[in-house]
């Protein structure tokens, strides 16, 4: 039988998806009206001024059935412009943003006239997009505009894939942090050094947290006047009760399971709303959420149903952000995606199962909401973690959901031990972003400001350093490959081209670095960290107790890896091909060379557990990680993942035809599972050639992508086997997978009828997104994947 609160809920998700995505430059507005009052205080103290004009002057809303309230931008679906970040972006977007290819936001005439004439001008040169322009190394320029990496993207938008504390908020108050920052405030002395700077960081915190709080009270106001206009008596309670909590939180501590929802809910539109930036995550909320339930259950102030209407409502209110990109930036995360990351399961500090009722709960929300966000994941301890919290993950991937991710337990707590963590608080871990590893309250980081072309990288080898598609010269000369004699000589070609991606993408962290450090202060997200207020830093500053060097994601893993394996054993082991014989081909993207194209299909494919290509994974990715490791920032060694969100689509756009059978201009393979249709020996044994990798050095997560037929999840069978799937990969020590559960025809008709799939979900990447707002590409690459129809082999090609 239905439950009762799903007729909310289900009223909730029609107002979701009859919402047009708009584009909001009020936010813009007000934090350029902030700065220019607070012209010649320090940047710290402008940015906090800002978002205090944000928090007082936005448009603010209560919609009908909402329980949960609040929005970072002028309405529901809306992206925001961080106008200190990248004002630019919209300047040369304002005419198209309304109709362009990859996520397109509407944008009114009335929002175009007030960006131009109250916010452009002031930004020029001065938003840290253009100071990056203005200061980016040539040789960065010259890989990226050639398609080799892509370094913009968070020059372009803000930190993210990071986790506040949330007990600390919700335990203390954004009030009883403000109280905390001014007895630190009050011990300082500007004649002692350093001092000063804690002066402006704290005099921040208590101006943001401030406005947290007057933004929190807008909200009891309004509805509190709702109320008294309401002729619907339940209706009028709830928005009494809707005042009544939020004139409480998120000043003051959490009493009950409602008001830590949205006592959470309204610090993270905060933070979202000061840094337009994906993936603030919601952390493992099973933790520190469940006290509360089980509080107001004993008390009898909530019953089961009602807790789980509220979850419900939350998940609604994460899903109406949309993270507004730039349209390059937009195609390598195409979907509006937010990526904010929540989290089940797991051990806890006796390294016992931390499994809850709450566990239940989120995953249910994610069945009944059926939206794209927040981003369901379940930290799977295999020795730990009860099978009834795997099954209740896999009902909801057979449902279609994409949802949740399952996460190799121990493999994470690898990760993070290797970020230099000790394991006393590495058990602690949560997922954040995509597939990226966290630590809540305690670790800043960027996972992904960078994206290295494998594919590239096998183009330079054996094209001595020179794109085929643009023609220019892109790396370092390592020789005519007519001239190697030996194997050997090819892959240390490969390793001389991955030595100098590696350095200009470093070059290009210490600048980001810089620019970060000095233009792009977070006062908001800072309160969430409790080293930082003890401390006096700010998080870009590196306050948090734990600091990780930037994380650069690798894209193109099967791509390189059955490159070099169809090279050896095409030219070199078998000399079925000269040299020269596969460059003429690659040089003519295969035509007139047919038959060449064959046997490099014909060659050995990662994906397969075959030893001739799944021989070089372990040592190629090590290799990677090992010579970014070597480089220091101002915040740690450098970090490594491999997640390319949808990336792999434009990247491979750059990249001309490879020994592994790519045609020029196509998509490289998404993750780290083989390229579609080319995995030919069943699920297990793609597990097995992903389980070469060396996931925990990666630390910055890998991503396994999946395509399963619905019929053969059907029945407790097919349950059962997809659990004893799950259970292999974590025996394999593979970090991560996720899947999609729908059929080849599903996805063709939602391509030629939207209107009719609508709220149709996919995994594109580490994310989720509704297909049918996905770019054409993208949705060509996802039908292609390979699609598993037998538990015993069998897969579905492209």
């Amino acid at each position: 039988m239905e439950k009762a609160y799903l007729t909310r809920i289900e009223a909730l998700r029609k107002q979701y998806l009859d919402t047009r995505v708009d584009m909001d430059v009020y936010n813009a507005k007000y934090l350029t009206e902030g700065f220019k009052e607070s012209e010649g205080e320090p940047w710290i103290i402008q940015k906090a001024i800002g978002f205090q004009h944000q928090c007082l002057k936005k448009n603010i809303f209560i919609q009908d059935n909402e329980l949960l309230v609040g929005g970072a931008a002028f309405k529901p679906r809306a992206g925001i412009l961080c106008a200190d970040s990248s004002c630019s972006i919209l300047d040369r977007e304002l005419d198209t943003i309304s109709t362009r290819k990859f996520d397109p936001f509407f944008l009114s005439e009335e929002g175009k006239k007030v960006f131009k004439e109250e916010v452009s001008d002031y930004w020029k040169n001065k938003c840290l997009l253009d100071r990056w322009k203005k200061l980016a190394p040539e040789d960065m320029c010259t890989l990226r505009d050639n398609g080799m990496i892509y370094i913009d993207r968070k020059a372009v938008r803000g930190y993210g894939e990071t986790t506040p504390d949330w007990p600390m908020i919700l335990s203390k108050g954004v009030g009883g942090i403000r109280k905390e920052a001014e007895e630190a405030l009050a011990q300082l002395d500007d004649s002692h050094v350093g001092d000063l700077e804690k002066m402006f960081f704290y005099k921040a915190e208590i101006i943001a947290a401030d406005a947290i709080i007057a933004l929190a009270h807008r909200h009891a106001d309004l509805a509190e006047q709702m109320a008294a206009e309401c002729k619907d008596e339940k209706r009028k309670a709830e928005l009494l009760k809707i005042a009544e909590v939020n004139r409480w939180v998120p000043e003051h501590p959490a009493r009950t399971l409602y008001e830590a929802l949205q006592s959470m809910l309204t610090y993270e539109y905060a933070i979202y709303m000061e840094q337009n930036a994906s993936s603030y995550n919601l952390g493992r909320i099973d933790q520190y959420m469940y006290p509360y339930y089980k509080a107001d259950l004993d008390a009898g102030r909530i019953t089961p149903d009602e807790a789980q209407e509220l979850f419900d409502c939350m998940w609604i209110k994460i899903a109406e952000l949309s993270l507004f990109q730039d349209e390059v930036t937009a195609q390598f995360a195409a979907g509006y995606c937010i990526t904010v990351q929540v989290c089940v399961g797991g051990i806890d500090q006796y390294g016992n199962d931390a499994t809850n009722d709450v566990s239940y709960m989120a995953i249910q929300a994610t069945q009944d909401v059926r939206f794209k966000e927040p981003n369901l994941s379940i930290r799977y301890n295999i020795s730990k973690n009860p099978d009834s919290l795997l099954r209740k993950g896999c009902e909801a991937i057979r449902e279609g959901l994409s949802m949740p991710a399952v996460y190799h337990d121990d493999a994470g707590i690898r990760m993070v031990l290797n970020k230099g963590v000790p394991l006393s608080e590495a058990w602690d871990w949560n997922p954040c972003g995509c597939v990226e590893t966290n630590l809540a309250g305690r670790m800043k980081q960027y996972t992904d400001m960078a994206d290295i072309n494998m594919g590239g990288i096998v183009e330079m080898a054996l094209n001595n350093g020179v794109s085929r598609i643009t023609g220019k010269r892109c790396s370092v000369e390592t020789g005519d490959p007519r001239d190697f004699k030996t194997f050997e000589e090819f892959y240390e070609a490969i390793k001389t081209h991955i030595r100098y991606f590696v350095d200009v993408v470093v070059s290009g962290n210490q600048l980001l670095d810089y620019l970060s450090m000095n233009y792009r202060t977070v006062p908001v997200l800072s309160l969430g960290y409790h080293d930082c207020m003890l401390r006096g830093i700010d998080y870009s500053n590196g306050g948090a107790k734990y600091n990780c060097g930037g994380g650069v994601i690798t894209v193109g893993q099967a791509d390189i890896i059955n490159s070099i394996a169809a090279v050896k054993y095409l030219i070199y082991d078998e000399k079925k091909l000269t040299m020269d014989e596969l460059l003429k081909a690659l040089d003519a993207n295969f035509e007139g060379y047919e038959d060449v194209y064959q046997m490099c299909m014909d060659a050995p494919k990662y994906g397969n557990d075959d030893e001739r290509a799944d021989f070089c994974v372990g040592e190629t990715f090590t290799y990677v990680t090992d010579i970014f490791e070597k480089y220091n920032t101002k915040f740690g060694k450098m970090t490594t993942g491999m997640l390319p969100v949808s990336g792999n689509t434009p990247i491979g756009a750059w990249v001309g035809a490879l020994p592994s059978g790519h045609y020029a201009g196509t998509p490289l393979t998404d993750g780290i599972g083989a390229t579609g249709g080319t995995d030919v020996n069943g699920p297990t044994a793609l597990l097995k050639s992903v389980s070469h990798i060396p996931h925990a050095r990666f630390t910055q997560g890998t991503q396994l992508n999946m395509k399963i037929e619905p019929a053969i999840l059907k029945g407790e069978e097919g349950l059962r086997n997809m659990m004893n799937m799950l259970k292999t990969q974590c025996t394999l020590d593979i970090y991560h997978s996720q899947f999609n559960v729908v059929d080849k025809e599903t996805l063709l008709d939602a391509q030629a009828h939207p209107e009719a799939h609508r709220d149709l979900l996919i995994r594109v990447a580490g994310y989720t997104a509704f297909f049918v707002e996905l770019g054409k590409e993208v949705q060509d690459e996802i039908i292609g994947r390979t699609e598993i129809s037998s538990w015993s082999g069998g897969c579905c090609g492209r």
